[in-house]
């Protein structure tokens, strides 16, 4: 029964019975994006934020980047 709340909460329990401890399916799923990118630790970080962000909706509108 635990387990089954602490899904529905967002987080994803470490045992499949009597668990102690839980991991946000969120950081899982950024940690998915940063592996799918780790080739290069700048790009890699870089596309996996805009990997994960990107699978929750967001876009990007503008790749000009602006220093002033």
């Amino acid at each position: 029964m635990l387990p089954q709340v602490l899904l529905h909460h967002g987080l994803f329990p470490t045992t499949p019975s009597q668990p102690r401890m839980a991991v946000s399916i969120e950081l899982l799923s950024f940690y998915w994006a940063l592996f799918e990118w780790s080739c290069d630790a700048i790009n890699a970080l870089v596309s996996a934020l805009k990997t994960h962000y990107s699978r929750r909706g967001f876009v990007m509108t503008d790749t000009q980047v602006s220093y002033s």
